[in-house]
């Protein structure tokens, strides 16, 4: 799918410049009040039409709509300004006057109704007030048809070489859109810059040969060898600066000063500089400044150049920015990363052009997805399924030094299960069963009452407590224990529904214990808590039918799609760790019939 994006507040471009670099992404209007950011815009998007002027005025307002029809916007982005974020703002919420420029925004989006919104804003808004402003906006959007993702993303995770956290807010009218994956690599501030330490205070003025360039109020230029480099200038201190600045060791703060030079400054990262092989600390608009905080070079005495700023924000050195001084470091201060906006672009792209893992496939469709999140998209699209059958983290994992399984540390499991929600998660996935649906939950035997209460209380009935009863049950603690040979699970049925229960004629009843191993040999994967396979055929067996659909919104290692596979039932999963996932993925692929 093509995007072509409105940026509104779109300063320099930051945001456009990172989701530009993905295929299918095309800024085709932009909207500013700074006239200096505006002819930054124009300099780097030769193709984009630039607006400066103000949203809130009537003929720009409907001069943004016109034109953003015109060009067929089916996406808009910008960090419109919140401000009304005390506990004084709460009172009013989005009605706040101060928070104006963000209701504008939201009747725009409004007016064009485009397929995906981004907003990027201050960590502030995420957590304000108990996340009551998150909370509004999302009432808001979703008012409008989107499906909202929300989070705080810190973009030294995604290459920049900055430890810059913002609220993202990406909405969607069809799909969840998730987060991009932290990658491992962190970039430092040596690996952006290093090679441009070869300025000192005030040098690198301007060159001749780039004084007439067109739309420039004020360049910064220097020249290394036959490099040329834009916006790389010296901050030309102040003597007073200057020695302080000497007295500085290489990566020192200003701890390292005698006290009675310290000045007004009370913070303790003023006066301090950069550390090569860290990320740098959030870039502000006064970069410029040694002492507004850790900007100083890491071994030269000076500021941060604006080129070496906008190398710590990640853009590249093509990026020309256009204006005065205190204009740029403004411009660069105030950029969204253009590589945090690279890779948001590219997990939209993936979405939007996804395929399941056989594109010919119909048994079966699996998503390496934030089930919490993406059961806002099945219930958008109005999916239905016959039967929910999933085995949930537990959240009983402990730290200890017993050695268990060769893939398994005493019953520690990781983050996965020990920050899981519970509960939560439930209600919205009833909301997807059929009329005759039931649900089936392993859980621990300590939150069988409470589980059962939240079924009850979201329209089914608990029939019955299904046993896996493990014939050869890890001994442990066994001095001070009775062996932990049992598994339990919840079966509940919709209310008043006609449920699935298929008994086997030749048995005259059946009962609700399960009697398997636990799972080993070739079956075994690196799953801690995998379930056996011949446990989730007899389960899918009795209580659903062929061609039902069954969805798992914690699949694990992907028994329970197996089970279906092998049994002749349509199979959705869903699974937020990468490496389960693949697992998941070959296991169910290898055992089509």
């Amino acid at each position: 799918m093509d995007f072509n994006i409105l940026d509104l507040f779109c300063g320099a471009g930051g945001l456009s410049n990172g989701l530009e670099k993905n295929k299918n992404f095309k800024t085709v209007l932009a909207v500013d009040f700074d006239s200096n950011a505006a002819e930054t815009f124009k300099k780097n998007f030769k193709n984009t039409e630039i607006l400066v002027g103000d949203i809130t005025k009537k003929n720009i307002k409907d001069m943004i709509i016109q034109k953003s029809k015109e060009k067929k916007v089916n996406m808009i982005v910008g960090g419109p300004p919140c401000q009304g974020f005390s506990l004084k703002g709460k009172n009013l919420g989005l009605n706040d006057p101060r928070n104006f420029l963000f209701i504008e925004f939201i009747e725009i989006v409004e007016k064009l109704q485009p397929e995906i919104i981004i907003i990027e804003n201050v960590k502030n808004m995420f957590y304000s007030c108990n996340g009551f402003f998150i909370k509004e906006i999302e009432k808001k959007f979703n008012k409008l048809g989107y499906i909202l993702n929300c989070d705080v993303l810190n973009a030294k995770d995604y290459g920049v070489p900055q430890n810059r956290e913002r609220t993202i807010i990406i909405g969607s009218k069809s799909n969840i859109i998730s987060f991009p994956e932290k990658k491992s690599k962190i970039v430092t501030v040596k690996d952006a810059i290093f090679d441009l330490a070869y300025l000192n205070s005030g040098e690198g003025k301007n060159e001749s040969e780039y004084k007439q360039l067109p739309n420039s109020d004020f360049q910064f230029c220097a020249r290394k060898g036959s490099k040329k480099l834009f916006n790389h200038i010296a901050t030309n201190h102040s003597k007073i600066a200057l020695k302080k600045l000497s007295l500085i060791p290489p990566e020192g703060d200003k701890n390292s000063l005698p006290k009675q030079m310290w000045g007004k400054q009370k913070f303790s990262t003023t006066w301090s500089r950069l550390k090569w092989n860290e990320v740098s600390p959030t870039i502000d608009t006064r970069f410029d400044t040694p002492s507004n905080g850790r900007n100083s070079h890491p071994f030269l005495n000076r500021a941060i150049t604006p080129r070496e700023a906008a190398r710590l924000q990640s853009f590249s050195d093509d990026f020309i920015f256009l204006g005065n001084k205190t204009s740029i470091c403004r411009q660069i201060g105030n950029a969204v990363p253009p590589l945090l906006s690279y890779e948001i672009g590219k997990e939209i792209n993936k979405v939007y052009n996804r395929k399941n893992i056989d594109e010919n496939n119909t048994k079966y469709e699996l998503y390496n997805k934030d089930s919490n999140l993406f059961i806002k998209e099945l219930i958008k699209n109005k999916i239905k399924v016959n039967h929910i059958i999933t085995d949930p983290p537990y959240k009983i994992s402990k730290e200890n030094n017993f050695d268990t399984l060769k893939n398994r540390k005493g019953i520690y499991f990781g983050n996965w299960d020990e920050k899981f929600d519970l509960y939560n998660w439930i209600p919205n996935y009833l909301k997807i069963l059929k009329e005759n649906g039931s649900i089936i939950i392993f859980c621990s035997y300590l939150e069988i009452s409470n589980i059962s209460r939240i079924l009850k209380e979201n329209g089914t009935t608990v029939k019955d407590i299904l046993i896996w009863k493990k014939t050869n049950p890890m001994p442990r603690n066994v001095e001070r224990r009775y062996v932990q040979d049992l598994e339990f699970a919840i079966w509940s049925v919709k209310n008043k529904s006609k449920w699935v229960f298929n008994k086997p004629a030749n048995k005259p009843y059946l009962r609700s214990i399960f009697e398997y191993p636990v799972v080993s040999g070739k079956e075994r994967t690196m799953h801690p808590t995998q379930k056996s396979l011949k446990l989730m055929e007899d389960i899918i067996k009795i209580h659903t039918n062929p061609n039902d659909i069954i969805i798992d919104p914690f699949m694990g290692s992907g028994t329970t799609g197996v089970a279906c596979i092998k049994n002749k039932r349509f199979f959705i999963g869903i699974e937020k760790e990468k490496n389960y996932f693949n697992i998941a993925k070959n296991r169910i692929k290898e055992n089509q019939v």
